[in-house]
């Protein structure tokens, strides 16, 4: 039996710190179980979660010494507090982390080189502070066969179904997800989660005001000649200025602004999605796919049913 433990560590989140339990322990072949779950503290006392309850652990850090797998939830300080663990010590277990406890795997060393997530609120400060680890910003989760790092919060979820499949196989998985009414596997990434950040109020001319006319101009089929000359620009000034204020080409960030109509209309509307391509400035609805795809990792339709709200 694969053993599990879990740490829980001062101000864990009790929603991942319950879904190895919950999830790993419904994993069976012919009725038996397939991995055992562990909660630990690293005292063996109880700490404080960061809801409005405390946990009382069934072990001490001394399970670690035994466990096939070792799990971090976020907890309160995780993003400041280093690594109290001493997780280098179980570098030759495989040490998996569920949202922020990316920074504590981060800070023991584990992910120099390697590729992982987190959640997507604390990307930025992830990147500043571990440089040598490939962030990958939109994944739900990042395996890296000794280490697995997971997004938030539901991602949890999806991390820990992708172990119970890569350890014993697609139908023991799929039991899981009929015994716990789960996903199997989630399609996309953390982009689909995200809100539309607004436009912001800007000079005259400036990046920003180019945006705020584009996505005014959102359905029409515009040439870069055509911005410019609104602008009274050449096509070699507008696109320097855009992208020295953005850092990103006038025609990636309409893109990305046609996506956003896109989605505002697949969850606000029942249009057809040959509609719904015209309506957010896509020539045929293969162009649209195509974008939702390179950006999102879903296609329009997969978006609609998850995300789609009363008209």
């Amino acid at each position: 039996m694969h053993r599990i433990a879990v740490v829980a560590l001062p101000g864990v989140f009790p929603y991942e710190l319950g879904v190895p339990a919950r999830f790993f322990r419904a994993a069976q072949r012919d009725g038996e179980p397939l991995y055992s779950v562990t909660t630990c503290t690293l005292d063996g006392l109880p700490v404080a979660t960061n809801a409005d309850f405390a946990i009382t652990p069934a072990a001490d850090r001394r399970i670690l010494e035994t466990a096939d797998t070792i799990i971090v939830p976020p907890w309160s300080d995780a993003e400041i507090a280093g690594d109290p663990i001493g997780l280098a010590e179980y570098a030759d277990r495989r040490i998996v982390s569920f949202c922020t406890g990316a920074f504590t795997l981060a800070a023991a060393g584990l992910l120099d080189g390697k590729e992982a997530t987190t959640h997507w609120c604390a990307s930025d400060e992830f990147a500043r502070r571990f440089p040598r680890v490939r962030l990958r910003e939109d994944e739900l989760f990042v395996d890296e066969g000794s280490v697995l790092t997971a997004a938030g919060a539901s991602a949890a979820v999806d991390a820990t179904m992708h172990l119970i499949a890569s350890d014993h196989g697609a139908a023991v998985a799929a039991l899981v997800a009929q015994t716990t009414l789960a996903a199997p596997h989630r399609g996309g990434g953390q982009r689909q989660f995200i809100a539309r950040p607004p436009v912001p109020q800007t000079p005259v001319g400036s990046a920003g005001d180019i945006q705020a006319w584009l996505l005014a101009h959102v359905e029409e089929p515009l040439s870069l000649a055509a911005v410019a000359a609104h602008f009274g620009m050449s096509v070699r000034t507008l696109t320097r200025r855009f992208r020295s204020e953005t850092g990103r080409t006038v025609g990636d960030w309409f893109a990305d602004a046609r996506v956003d109509r896109a989605r505002e209309l697949l969850e606000t509307t029942d249009l057809l999605i040959d509609d719904v391509a015209l309506r957010s400035g896509f020539a045929t609805a293969a162009a649209l796919r195509k974008h939702f795809r390179d950006r999102l990792g879903l296609a329009p339709q997969q978006y609609r049913s998850r995300f789609a709200r009363a008209a």
